[in-house]
């Protein structure tokens, strides 16, 4: 599970990153934030942790829950959902340790 929840975020960084370097306008970039509002902000809260939740069950980052995330969000998406990983990991480890001992 740990092994999956990096090659996720490995992969979605080398997706940003060839994403963000064949990007030449910059432009595009500043309206969205120009028009976000902070009611905006809520739905996008939501849809970030459906992406993550998406992400921790095992989808792939095109899964439609992720679909109309910005790259910032995809991103925090895949972070939160690598440590729900890692927390799922060592709570399994800690049930193994306490049954063997």
């Amino acid at each position: 599970m740990h092994r999956t929840a990096t090659v996720l975020l490995a992969a979605a960084l080398i997706a940003v990153a060839g994403c963000s370097s064949s990007d030449s306008n910059g432009d595009d970039k500043s309206t969205p934030a120009a028009t976000t509002s902070a009611s905006a902000a809520q739905p996008t809260k939501a849809t970030v942790a459906g992406c993550t939740d998406a992400l921790a069950a095992g989808e792939q980052q095109d899964s439609p829950e992720c679909a109309d995330l910005s790259t910032d969000d995809l991103f925090k998406a895949i972070q939160d959902a690598n440590g729900k990983g890692q927390d799922a990991l060592k709570s399994a480890i800690a049930s193994a340790s306490a049954a063997a001992g």
